[in-house]
């Protein structure tokens, strides 16, 4: 969804997608549906007004004369000079928005920024107290980061002549103007627009699932329930990034390259089939047959199916991977070697991947998906290769990515691994905390808030991962391992192991993560002899032998210090290196 500060910012629908505008639709009908505003129908006009021009294209801001004379049915002499009837009709409608959504609640609502008449629409996520300062706090410390060119330091000095003592300030305020100028120019090449790419309007592009319900069935029921279906669906599908989709109905004209189709299987209303379609040869790539009968089971297996399609590892992304080949454009392509490099961690690509990272920073300024995994990327190699010259870059880039979408879970997420690769484990937790309510399905983001979480010795964050597992069969099984390290660490060897050993039949690849929580709990066990073989193995796929001090094997596997002490820890604990 495109975010409301940059919509408002813009003042044109032009950057407003298909699934924003299903979105701002859903939203006018509930509240055209609620018994507050049904009494009041000046109200109802007004907001059927202001979604209408949202939705006709029309890149003219608004203005009081035509809210009055258009919006609100005054005569074409009105005078928005002598008369604020459009103003206080627009507070009134404020008022209702915001009473509304206190009542109500909801996924998403609509907004009508203060000053201003364009109407959006955003998720509506309810913060806790603490984690809303401490994100209140960042921002407000990244925002005096920004003004540090109007500090005492950087100020002309009133002494003047070289006979005069030169204040230790002053060579501090070189010291961090030159930090400040490197840093500045490093992101021009990072962020600044390629001027051989295409205009700030260009989008990345990502893969479209049209969505195909039933248009106007006979049956009630079925119209009833298929509109909540659709509803859900969308709220879902909404919270992740890299993809696009729409109503078929409602762009007909539009081209994609999925179909996502429900019907029902029968008269009775309680069984649903749900379809993924490829759109050019009509092969079914997926489906799924879901009851309907329990609300509470529905939502559930909707939830399972959003995941089997979008999520990290879904049924989408894996057959856009095995379509990308050796393609490493800026953009889309870009963003699937990044996934593909995350899941099997093909050394040789490194580099090229780092270039098209930069390449598609530089073409699409503006997509602040795409600059969220830049952001994660750069996090990452400044992990891998602590003697980058550089540091923070990656903190710069998420928090660039956030201004341009507050709502993009990813975005969020990319400042909170910034803030616990930087040791600030407040901070990352309060902005994971609001990826996750933003998306609480992708189970990258949960899973991965709750490894942080524990190397901060957090123990809660153990539930984090553990929902991640349990919401999505294909997680990374380096969260598993997570969870699996406490367990053992809990004294619950055989769980940790059955864990390993499942995630690690699942694999494609061989997993060091899983096969180390597999030997630490098969030593716990006392199982010596298969945890020693396992080792040794371990060891040799680093060209390494067993009688490799262990914390040089360990130096292979994590850059993590506490992480390393911790494990060597549990495997004192289980002798498995003693004689």
């Amino acid at each position: 969804m495109v975010s409301a500060e940059a919509d408002r910012e813009k003042g044109s629908n032009q950057w407003m997608d298909n699934a924003t505008a299903l979105q701002l639709c859903l939203e006018r009908d509930r509240l055209l549906s609620d018994p507050e505003f049904a009494r009041s129908p000046t109200m109802c006009k007004l907001l059927r007004f202001l979604v209408d021009h949202r939705l006709s294209e029309n890149s003219v801001p608004l203005k009081s004369y035509t809210i009055a004379v258009d919006g609100l049915g005054r005569d074409a002499d009105f005078d928005p000079q002598a008369d604020s009837y459009p103003r206080v009709q627009m507070g009134r409608l404020r008022r209702m928005l915001d009473h509304f959504y206190l009542r109500k609640g909801g996924e998403n609502r609509l907004t009508i920024a203060p000053n201003q008449y364009e109407i959006v629409v955003e998720p509506l996520v309810q913060q806790p107290a603490a984690a809303t300062n401490t994100i209140d706090q960042s921002r407000a410390v990244d925002t005096q980061g920004e003004d540090i060119s109007h500090t005492p330091e950087f100020q002309s000095p009133d002494i003047k002549g070289d006979d005069r003592p030169r204040s230790p300030r002053r060579y501090i305020a070189g010291f961090r103007f030159a930090i400040f100028v490197m840093l500045a120019s490093v992101l021009a090449y990072l962020l600044w627009p390629d001027p051989n790419a295409g205009s700030l309007a260009d989008k990345v592009d990502y893969p479209k699932i049209a969505l195909d319900f039933p248009a106007t069935p006979a049956d009630p029921r079925e119209n009833e329930l298929s509109e909540s279906i659709a509803n859900h669906l969308v709220r879902g599908l909404n919270g992740f990034g890299g993809i696009r989709f729409f109503y078929i109905n409602a762009s007909p004209s539009e081209k994609s390259g999925y179909l996502l189709r429900m019907r029902f299987l029968n008269t009775s209303v309680n069984e649903i089939e749900l379809r993924l379609l490829d759109r050019e040869s009509g092969e079914i790539l997926w489906s799924r047959k879901i009851g309907t009968s329990d609300e509470a089971v529905l939502r559930r297996e909707l939830d399972r199916a959003i995941v089997s399609l979008v999520g990290n590892y879904g049924i989408i992304l894996q057959t856009e991977i095995s379509k990308v080949g050796d393609d490493f454009s800026a953009g889309y392509p870009c963003l699937l070697q990044f996934d593909r490099y995350i899941r099997y961690r093909e050394q040789e690509k490194l580099k090229r991947l780092r270039n098209c990272l930069k390449k598609s920073v530089r073409r699409f300024p503006r997509d602040a998906y795409l600059l969220s995994m830049a952001a994660l990327a750069r996090n990452l190699a400044e992990q891998t290769a602590p003697s980058q010259d550089v540091k923070g870059l990656g903190m710069i880039i998420a928090r660039r990515a956030e201004a341009l979408d507050h709502n993009s879970a990813a975005a969020n997420f990319a400042i909170a691994q910034s803030a616990f690769f930087a040791g600030d484990c407040a901070t990352g937790v309060a902005w994971g905390q609001k990826a996750v309510a933003l998306n609480p399905l992708n189970s990258a983001i949960s899973g991965y808030l709750g490894l942080y979480m524990i190397s901060c010795d957090m123990p809660e964050g153990e539930g984090y991962a553990a929902r991640a597992l349990e919401s999505d069969s294909n997680a990374d099984p380096t969260i598993a391992a997570a969870v699996a390290l406490q367990m053992i660490k809990r004294g619950d060897a055989v769980s940790a192991r059955d864990l390993s050993v499942k995630y690690m039949a699942s694999s494609l690849e061989k997993e060091p993560a899983l096969e180390l929580t597999y030997i630490l709990s098969s030593a716990m066990l006392k199982d010596k002899a298969e945890a020693r073989r396992a080792w040794k193995a371990l060891a040799e796929q680093y060209g390494l032998s067993e009688t490799t001090p262990p914390r040089e094997v360990l130096k292979r596997l994590m850059s993590n210090p506490a992480l390393m002490d911790d494990v060597m820890r549990v495997a004192d604990r289980s002798g498995l290196f003693s004689s």
